[in-house]
């Protein structure tokens, strides 16, 4: 190996979070400020990240 850490694996886990962060993603597209801004600051950019959430689970309530 490469000396990485192996992390235990929960495959029941994983397809479940898998799913739902596409998901969030594929709808996040929609917020085309978000996706082509620049943001000098990381935590600006999280802030409109964070906003868009709270949109997309108003809107879906995922």
């Amino acid at each position: 190996m490469d000396g990485r850490k192996q992390r235990p694996y929960n495959a029941e886990l994983y397809k479940k979070m898998k799913s739902t962060i596409e998901r969030f993603f594929r709808q996040l597209e929609s917020f085309r400020k978000i996706i082509t801004r620049y943001e000098r600051l990381a935590i600006t950019y999280k802030v409109f990240i964070n906003i868009a959430y709270i949109i997309i689970h108003l809107r879906y309530g995922i």
